[in-house]
């Protein structure tokens, strides 16, 4: 896959969510309103609780590893930067509404809709780019193949993201004028978090983006579910949100798996056994070489499950007693890569390693 081929499948993957915006024409009657308004509040639920998720654990591995040694000044920055991101996401879309949108016209029904449309749409910008950087990061690593599945992933992630901008949208007649606008405010930062994450990798920067949209969908949930009220339809609604939410769970599922079964399918250079017991690894310490592809495979021959975590390089798996499992994985750079078990009480039991990755 050459760069331009990247930017233009990018740009695909950021602009399918105008796949979902037409649905603004189905709004005109309540029932339907109050579906989609509901299916929206699902679908932002479930980007909240997985950006939560992964803002936090970011966080929480900074902290793990700097109490064991590794310092504690990277645990304070992604702290700060937790905060600030959280604090800027609420509080500047709250900001942004009284003064550029406007509370004076808050009665008008067309104008409060585009409003809060408007809102999810700068939230899901603010997440896609961080969607966008992973998509860069793995064409800079050299995983193109799984660069390209997360293009395919996150296009029919965004399609159903589409449905929330749309959804709150109140509208006798569609102003697809607005639309076109939403859609590029919510897809297009997938296409320049692309751009930027070819270029190089940023842990900080990618955090920032996901407590930014964390604080920007945790508003607009508020205030969707404050609409939803309004519009009555108790039982329609919650339907619309455990639709929404199984909806975007199962795109996300769609991308998770499909990365885990690419990777594997890679052409491994070295193969490397560990076994995992109580409490340990063996090998403890692993040495590869930057740029090559490795395939692990892990074998419990403990009594318990055990986990096989190399959080920097997105691996996360539990192995049932007695049982293996095997996984590709290909450094991004040269460094040293924290390996634990993080079922409860075995890393402080002294279960964890390291991977270190000698330059090429």
């Amino acid at each position: 896959m050459s760069f331009t081929q990247l930017l233009l499948l990018g740009a695909i993957a950021g602009f399918t969510i105008f796949l979902g915006l037409p649905v603004a024409a189905l709004t005109t009657k309540p029932r339907m309103r109050a579906l989609l308004n509901s299916l929206s509040v699902g679908v932002l639920i479930f980007l909240l609780i997985e950006i939560a998720y992964k803002s936090l654990e970011m966080v929480e591995e900074s902290a793990k590893s700097g109490f064991m040694g590794g310092g504690l000044s990277d645990f304070f920055l992604l702290g700060l930067i937790l905060v600030i991101g959280l604090s800027v996401g609420l509080l500047g879309l709250t900001f942004f509404e009284e003064h550029f949108i406007g509370l004076a016209k808050e009665s008008e029904p067309e104008v409060r809709s585009k409003r809060l449309s408007l809102m999810i749409a700068i939230g899901i910008g603010f997440h896609n780019f961080s969607e966008g950087l992973a998509i860069g990061q793995e064409y800079a690593t050299g995983a193109i193949s799984l660069a390209f599945l997360l293009i395919v992933g996150f296009a029919l992630h965004n399609a159903t993201e589409g449905f929330g901008i749309a959804a709150p949208l109140n509208l006798q007649k569609v102003d697809w004028k607005f639309l076109a606008l939403a859609g590029f405010i919510g897809g297009g930062p997938t296409f320049l978090g692309t751009i930027a994450g070819s270029y190089f990798i940023s842990s900080r920067l990618e955090l920032l983006f996901l407590t930014l949209a964390a604080g920007s969908i945790l508003y607009v949930v508020g205030e969707l579910i404050h609409l939803g009220k309004l519009q009555g339809q108790h039982r329609t609604a919650m339907v619309g949100i455990l639709l929404g939410f199984f909806l975007a769970y199962g795109s996300e599922l769609f991308i998770e798996v499909g990365m885990s079964v690419t990777a594997n399918q890679q052409q491994a250079s070295r193969t490397i056994i560990v076994e995992a017991s109580e409490f340990r690894f063996s090998p403890a310490t692993i040495r590869v070489t930057e740029g090559e592809v490795v395939k692990f495979i892990v074998k419990n021959t403990g009594e318990i499950p055990h986990e096989f975590k190399l959080k920097a390089l997105g691996v996360e798996v539990v192995i049932p007693q007695g049982k293996s499992v095997t996984i590709t994985v290909r450094p991004p750079k040269a460094g040293v890569y924290n390996l634990v078990c993080d079922r409860p009480g075995h890393l402080k039991a002294g279960m964890q390693g390291e991977l270190i990755v000698k330059p090429r």
